[in-house]
């Protein structure tokens, strides 16, 4: 029985660390894309491609969380596995030109809330440096998510949109690209048991 449990902890070890790498490896490319302007052109670029990698990267690094939801036993799994399911197959609908980015992206941000959800119950299980990292991470994206959508409210353009709206990203970018940190952190925590 022990050495099953075991093996069910390093299986899932071996999935976190999956899902760290697809989702650093997937952050960087998102950067570039971004930062090279290759979202904002008509025409694609010679960076182009790193918008669909990052698609794909993404439904990678979901995918290998689904494992370490059913490895991680709480109350919180179905949800989590909801989420990460939700985003691996509106990733694939995504690539596969089914569903164009401005609907996809509004779906996939809910599943988002499912998994970040899932990180802040199971983060409380943890011990003490991964809890604080889920916690800050399940926090984060949501809170900045929420200073996004509080930014829209205020007068276009003006000071105060701008500072609200920079605080939410902020906040965001600290819970998105924390997620990968948190599953290198388990990945490591579940090869040492």
């Amino acid at each position: 029985m022990t050495e099953t449990r075991t093996a069910r902890r390093l299986d899932a070890g071996r999935f976190a660390l999956a899902a760290g790498v697809a989702g650093i490896a997937a952050n960087l490319l998102l950067i570039v894309f971004f930062a090279s302007g290759a979202a904002w052109r008509d025409e694609p670029g010679a960076l182009s491609w790193t918008g669909p990698v990052n698609d794909v990267l993404v439904a990678v690094q979901f995918a290998a969380l689904v494992p370490v939801a059913i490895a991680l036993r709480t109350r919180a799994r179905l949800a989590g596995l909801a989420g990460m399911t939700g985003v691996v197959v509106l990733q694939a609908l995504l690539l596969a030109g089914v569903l164009e980015f401005g609907t996809q992206v509004w779906w996939v941000t809910g599943c988002f809330l499912f998994v970040f959800a899932w990180v802040l119950v199971v983060s409380r299980g943890l011990p003490r440096t991964v809890a604080r990292c889920g916690t800050v991470v399940a926090l984060a994206y949501p809170a900045g998510g929420l200073l996004v959508w509080g930014a829209l409210a205020l007068p276009s353009k003006s000071p105060a949109q701008y500072a609200v709206g920079g605080l939410g990203l902020a906040l965001g970018a600290i819970g998105w690209l924390g997620l990968p940190v948190w599953s290198l952190m388990l990945a490591r925590l579940g090869s040492r048991r």
